[in-house]
């Protein structure tokens, strides 16, 4: 968790990662009352993005402008000029005009597109005025057909008038032939209707005939059936009385049959649980075999895990030893790079003074100094192999101990196993030899008792006594059931007879009345008969009369169909008119939209001509760049004030933001971020220096930029933070990098130098030590 001020609010960063899963970052802020808000996105990747939004720089920024990494000092200095210049302009916060510059972009082709759609919409509209001609034509042609239509129609209506009032005595005459038929017809459907009817009773009068004629054999049968009856009602009055006392039985049966269904269910119990018994004294032999091998195995384990802790903390010792050897040589690998340069600049130089220190120096001075630093190095070599030899062979040693020790973990895991089953196994015996105990004492001796009473049916005596003299009196009431049940069937087959006995009632009733009722028919139909033959003849006569008078007529139907056709040509061609005339009108219409959509063509393209101009200007040639040429002399002053305090007056530094293409035809410049340093040889690029006096620039810079942003108002950077840097540097030169920074103290809230270097303790006002011990790392603070 790391909480912390910026720009006046609080906020609280957690990152953190559980074993076997992805990583979780959290962004809150704190509010007014205290509480936490948070700002966290969706995925790790967006909220890393929302904190360099809030902060305004990323980590690259942030470490060229306001961290002087270890070894990496020259971080800013050695980027490529272009880099340099984008560097500079996040530092500067010149990010903002990228932002209004892909806006205006989006907002120019947003424009662009509407603007291609105008344009689709004034090339439909000039294709679509072009038909001009061609409409109006077309609209002429039209007229011309519908005039011609419309006299055809007028003529044919008054033709088709006449020929109504000629047809007006025809229709009366076909409404009375058509009246005729449907007399004629409603006749002859009444008369097949009495045929109908006389057949049914003709049918019905044989029937009752049948049924007079077998009288004797209907009341025979009938009278047997209702022997039947009386003697099914007696059977079923003893029936009756004979189920009433069977209930009786329910009672003492079911008592019977409860008692011997528990008995069973007791013995199955039984039984099953002696099964178990048996299979689980076979169980208990194997696992006092499996007790036996697991004690065996746990003392082996537990021998095996004492030899590997005992390991491991020989490795532990011998991995502190590598770290301490791997952090000498590093200090020793930087120290004997920094003498080997001396002594290369020192076998170059021909003049009288050091070129290290430029304090006078002879020749023999020379001479002893080379020598010195030579005897020097070669100690530091010796050193420097020697560790390397020891970190080597311990790292074989490590090797070999990290692979036995792999084995750790799998072994204490399965340690824990063998415990754990170990546990289980006794578990098991002791409920085992407690289940058999107790079987043997109780289960079995009742098992034995239960097979016992259900073999000889010694159980549930009184109801078994009841049972017996409730069936001995239901055998004295002498009731049979398969007589009765062939009563039931007798009846049930006579019923018949008496439906038949029944109908023969209904023949000898109605055989007279029915016989009347045939001869009134019979005699109806007859005059039906005539009075049908008469409306047919007068039918056909006004039928014949009507035909020949219409034949004489023209057809009224075809003129009819001739009017209609025309009609809905005529509708059909002034429907074309209309549709033809809209056509043309529309063309007006058109002309006036085309005006007003070149007005706002024209509007369009003033506007993406502006924001062109905008683009170019929130470019990184336009405003960023102005800007940056605006902050560049303030850095260069800031810097060469500092610098002139490392080097006592002997360096300064500039900046070229264009030189010269390769291609000499070319009249423009090449947008770059060179820097050019001033000494006593001359001018010369960066990357001509190495060395203490690369850091001396390299530190004056880094120091202008973290100064020069500090001292803007709305500053986003309050803290410097200095990692080593010290190393390259002589007593003098040391000297004067604490001076430049106490300078600069005023402009941050807080600057944190970090370095090994015993005389630097006393340099600043407040320290923090941290010493290594064999325990952990002790840490004192002091003030």
């Amino acid at each position: 968790i790391f909480d912390f001020e910026y720009e006046g609010h609080v906020y609280r960063i957690q990152r953190y990662k559980e074993r076997d899963k992805s990583t979780l970052l959290e962004f809150d802020i704190q509010t007014i009352e205290g509480s936490w808000r948070p700002l966290t996105e969706r995925s790790v990747r967006e909220t890393e993005s929302r904190i360099e939004q809030v902060l305004r720089m990323d980590y690259e920024t942030f470490t060229n402008a306001s961290f002087f990494l270890q070894g990496k000092a020259d971080q800013f200095a050695q980027q490529r000029p272009s880099e340099r210049k984008r560097i500079l302009s996040s530092i500067l916060g010149l990010e903002i005009w990228e932002i209004y510059r892909e806006r205006s972009a989006e907002k120019r082709k947003s424009l662009e597109y509407e603007l291609s759609i105008l344009d689709g919409q004034l090339e439909e509209i000039i294709n679509e005025l072009k038909q001009e001609i061609p409409r109006r034509e077309k609209l002429k042609t039209l007229e011309d057909s519908l005039a011609s239509l419309t006299a055809l129609r007028q003529s044919k209506e008054t033709s088709l008038d006449h020929l109504r009032r000629l047809s007006a005595p025809l229709e009366e005459q076909k409404k009375w032939v058509s009246t005729l038929k449907q007399q004629w017809l409603s006749g002859k459907e009444k008369l097949e209707k009495k045929h109908t009817e006389l057949s049914q009773r003709q049918v019905e009068y044989e029937q009752y005939k049948y049924k007079i004629e077998n009288a004797d054999l209907i009341k025979s049968a009938y009278q047997k059936w209702m022997e039947d009856v009386e003697s099914l009602k007696t059977w079923d009055k003893t029936a009756a009385d004979f189920h009433q006392h069977e209930k009786l039985r329910s009672a003492p049966l079911l008592e019977i049959e409860t008692e011997r269904a528990r008995l069973q269910q007791e013995q199955q119990h039984l039984s099953d649980r002696s099964s178990q018994i048996d299979e689980l004294g076979n169980l208990l032999t194997s696992w006092l075999d499996e007790i036996e091998k697991n004690k065996t195995a746990m003392s082996v384990h537990t021998a095996q895990l004492q030899t590997l802790t005992e390991l491991r903390e020989s490795l532990n010792n011998i991995l502190q030893t590598q770290s301490e050897a791997q952090a000498e040589n590093k200090q020793l690998r930087q120290e004997m790079n920094e003498l080997k340069e001396r002594i290369t600049r020192l076998n170059e130089t021909s003049g009288a003074l050091c070129p290290l220190c430029g304090q006078p120096l002879n020749a023999d001075d020379r001479e002893r100094l080379i020598k010195s630093l030579g005897e020097q190095g070669h100690d530091m070599g010796d050193r420097y192999r020697f560790n390397q030899n020891q970190v080597n062979e311990i790292s074989r040693q490590r090797q070999e101990m990290e692979e036995r020790l792999q084995k750790l973990p799998a072994l204490e895991t399965e340690l824990r196993t063998q415990q754990r089953l170990l546990d289980q196994l006794l578990d098991r015996e002791k409920l085992a030899q407690d289940d058999i105990k107790d079987w043997q004492e109780n289960g079995a001796q009742r098992l034995i008792l239960i097979q016992n009473i259900l073999e000889t049916d010694n159980f549930a005596i009184e109801a078994r006594k009841s049972l017996a003299q409730i069936d001995n009196e239901l055998k004295q009431m002498g009731y049979d059931a398969a007589q009765h049940d062939a009563i039931r069937l007798e009846e049930q087959t006579g019923r018949e007879a008496a439906e038949q006995y029944r109908l023969l009632e209904i023949a000898i009733a109605s055989l007279a009345p029915l016989e009347r009722e045939i001869k009134n028919l019979q005699e109806n139909i007859a005059g039906d008969g005539y009075e049908l033959t008469h409306q047919e003849s007068s039918y056909q006569q006004a039928l014949e009369k009507y035909q020949k008078d219409s034949n004489a007529l023209p057809d009224i139907f075809t003129a009819q169909s001739e009017l209609l056709n025309i009609q809905e040509q005529e509708n059909r061609v002034r429907m074309e008119v209309g549709a033809a005339n809209q056509q043309v009108e529309v063309l007006k219409t058109l002309e006036i939209r085309k005006q007003g959509l070149n007005k706002k063509r024209e509007e369009l393209q003033r506007r993406i001509g502006q924001i062109k101009l905008l683009e170019r200007a929130f470019g990184k040639d336009g405003i960023p760049a102005l800007l940056i040429e605006q902050a560049l002399p303030e850095i260069e002053s800031q810097a060469n004030e500092i610098l002139d305090r490392l080097s006592l007056g002997g360096m300064s530094v500039s900046f070229s933001t264009q030189k010269d293409y390769k291609d000499k035809n070319r009249d423009d410049k090449k947008e770059t971020l060179d820097i050019l340093i001033s000494d006593a040889a001359g001018k010369r690029e960066y990357e001509m220096f190495s060395g203490g006096e690369a850091f001396r620039v390299n530190f004056a810079i880094r120091l202008a930029l973290s100064r020069v942003l500090a001292q803007r108002a709305g500053a986003r950077l309050r803290m410097l933070v200095i990692d080593e840097g010290f190393g390259s540097q002589d007593v003098d030169g040391r000297q004067r990098l604490v001076q430049a920074i106490n300078l600069v103290q005023s402009d941050f809230s807080k600057i944190l130098v970090i370095t090994h270097l015993e005389e630097l303790k006393d340099a600043f006002p407040a320290r923090i030590e941290v010493e290594k011990l064999n325990s952990g790392s002790n840490i004192k603070v002091l003030i």
